[in-house]
């Protein structure tokens, strides 16, 4: 993949990562499912075998995995700032509801 070719806007790795913190009900299967379709199945940003590596590499991590795969996924599609950027726009819509609800 030529990713200067492909790479996102920031505005779009802040859009697509908070679609999927809003919409990820379900916890890490669902978050997982999320940005499988969207990073490997509707956009092609990364490849399936990179993609299920890095989920198995998540999975022996300590913490949560989802939060980890959209992380990884969000550096990998736009470098360090898409990783702060994505990383940010997948747990702050969570983050509110529960601050909300205590």
């Amino acid at each position: 993949m030529n990713l200067e070719e492909r790479a996102p806007s920031l505005a779009t790795v802040l859009r697509e990562w908070g679609r999927i913190g809003c919409i990820g009900f379900g916890g890490p299967p669902a978050h997982i499912r999320l940005l499988r379709q969207l990073c490997v199945e509707r956009r092609k940003w990364i490849g399936a075998t990179e993609f299920e590596d890095a989920i198995a590499a998540c999975n022996l991590l300590p913490g949560p995995a989802s939060t980890q795969l959209a992380i990884y996924c969000a550096s990998r599609v736009r470098g360090r700032l898409g990783a702060l950027v994505g990383g940010a726009a997948f747990i702050v819509p969570g983050l509110v509801v529960i601050l909300a609800l205590a």
